[in-house]
This record gives structure tokens, sequence and C-alpha cells, in this order.
């Protein structure tokens, strides 16, 4: 029952839908989940398959989350219920291959079968073309899950072959407030809400001793900047380069800092919703008293060419330090 609450909170809409899916018994055979990360999309495909075998079936046809193949499912261990996801960077021909066979067998213990694909986005095309022939000759009684955080990156061919349904984000104060009820500050967790929108995510996140450094770090430099400090050109070399040395962790830079400006932004404009960085308020609007908005947009725009950069596979360190430059070059206060 859980997994049933926690849907009802992620997805309320799309649960009431889906309750009556199962009422009547109107699944269709192929669905694309398709949303962010963190939005409900694997349990609902899960509750949807405790829907499909559950033993003990209660009022309306829904599941009870209690019986035996209920249990396996949530377990990852029904016969019927196969789960794929991606071996690496990407799920391969080899991977779908053998997910034809078991496509080609009678269910285990009932003619029913039900496929749930992570990720489907990352399949390679040889993959991707061979799912598609799942999906327009299927074998038996099947369903399949296929799920996504990049629909765009879908085969046109392999869309048209499901429905489609679209998990829509949390609100971040909804997000913040269940944070707050993890013992995570407002101050913590309005960071959080806008760097994920997993809840799961987010708790992982706070006691992530690196995360916590990582914050520090890059609000430091933002003030460096933001005063046009000679140091925040130093700053990259002795703090910044030491602590974020992966690419992933190097991306996350500019995320944080983004927020940062999108913050003085809002101030600047009187349309604040939810801070990034409620706990330094005071210090953006003494930013703000010697800034135009302007400056902030381009500061934006810097951030967000630096990071394609990155992306381009430049150095690091030497896009951050242009970077640096670019930022204090329309930075009001004069260099020290």
């Amino acid at each position: 029952m859980e997994n049933e609450q926690n849907l009802e909170w992620l997805q309320p809409q799309l649960f009431t839908r889906f309750k009556q899916n199962l009422k009547h018994g109107q699944l269709a055979h192929a669905y694309l989940f398709e949303g962010v990360a963190g939005v409900g999309k694997k349990e609902m495909a899960l509750w949807l398959a405790q829907g499909v075998f559950c033993l003990n079936k209660q009022e309306d046809n829904l599941p009870c989350g209690h019986c035996q193949n209920c249990t396996r499912i949530l377990e990852h261990q029904h016969p019927d219920v196969i789960e794929l996801a991606p071996d690496g960077l990407s799920i391969k021909v080899d991977q779908v291959r053998e997910l034809k066979v078991e496509f080609s067998k009678s269910g285990v213990e009932s003619r029913q079968k039900i496929f749930i694909v992570e990720d489907v986005e990352k399949m390679t095309i040889g993959a991707a073309n061979s799912l598609l022939k799942f999906l327009e000759e299927p074998e038996g009684t099947v369903i399949a899950f296929l799920l996504t955080t990049a629909k765009q990156r879908i085969l046109p061919t392999i869309l048209s072959r499901c429905q489609l349904v679209h998990f829509s984000p949390l609100s971040k104060k909804m997000l913040l407030n269940e944070l707050q009820k993890s013992d995570i500050s407002e101050n913590q967790g309005s960071l959080l809400v806008h760097l994920t929108n997993s809840l799961e995510t987010a708790v992982e996140m706070n006691r992530n001793e690196w995360f916590n450094e990582s914050r520090g770090i890059i609000w430091k430099w933002f003030q460096l900047i933001s005063q046009n400090e000679k140091q925040a050109f130093i700053f990259v070399q002795t703090d910044v380069m030491p602590h974020f040395k992966e690419r992933e962790q190097q991306l996350l830079i500019f995320e944080l800092l983004l927020l940062a400006y999108r913050d003085a932004l809002m101030l600047l404009y009187g349309s604040v919703d939810l801070l990034a960085y409620p706990q330094y308020q005071k210090n953006l609007q003494e930013f703000l008293a010697q800034s135009r908005g302007k400056d902030i947009t381009q500061a934006i725009e810097t951030i967000l060419f630096s990071k394609k950069k990155l992306e381009s596979n430049v150095s690091a360190q030497g896009v951050f330090e242009q970077m640096v430059l670019l930022l204090m070059s329309v930075s009001p206060v004069k260099t020290r």
C-alpha cells in the first residue's frame, strides 16, 4: 500500500486515470511513460503490473499490495514481469534479443507477460529497431511499459506504437515540504528542490558530504565574482578544480552558479517564488544594489555558453577561468 500512497501523492491525476483503467480492464498493449526523474514512472509501471497479477484484488479490481504476486513484483522477482535497463551507457541489441526470447514464451505462471524498459531513449539504433518489431507484432498477451526522460530521442516509429503518458514534475514547494518532514532545513532543501525533482535523490544529495562542500565552495566563488575580486580567478585553481574533478561534477558548477544569478534576477524584479539560496538573501540584495538587470542576464548567458563549451570537451580549467573573466567584466563593482 505504500507504493499506492506514494503514487497518489506523486501523480494524483494519472493515478485516478489508471485506477479506472484497471477497474474496467482497459490497459493498452504498450505505454511510453515520459517525464523527469523521480516523478513515479517506474512506480506506476510496477503498480499496474500488480494490478494485472494480484491474487487478492480489491474493490474496483485494484491490487492488494500484499499477496505473493504483489510482493514479488515490488521485489523484482516475478517471472512474468521482466525489467530491462541500460547496460552501461546504452541498451544494446543483445539485451533486446534476450527480451525477444521472453516475448516468444508464454507466461511462466499465466499467459500474461509484462515488460518494463527503463531509459528507453538510451537504446542503440539496432536495439530500437528490434524493439519496434515486438511492438508491431506482439506475441501472446503482452503489456510493455517504456520509461524515458527524453521523449525527443526516441524513434518516431516507436512513439507511434505506444500510448504516450506524461508524468508532471512535482512543485518545488510540495517537494520542499516533504524534505522538511525528513528533517532537512528550509535553507538546505530550497537548493535541493531546484536541482532535482526526486524526493529520494534530494535526500541522498543532502547526505552527501561532497555535495554539501560543493555548495559552500560555489557560493564563496559567486561572492568573489560578484564583488569583482581578483581572487575569483585564482579560486578556480585553488578550490574549484581540486574539488570538482569529474565531468559530471564540473557540470554541477554551472547549475549552482546559475541558481545564484537566478535568485538575484527574481529579487530584482520582485517575482520571488522560492529562492535557491534563501539564507543569502541579504548578500543578494547587496549585490543588486550595484547591479542592473541586463548585467545579470548577460552573466546567465555567459554561464550557459560556458556550459556548452565544457560539454564539447574543452579543458575544464580553461572554461572556468574564461568564464570568471567574462563574468567579472560585466560586474558593476570595480576591481580592487
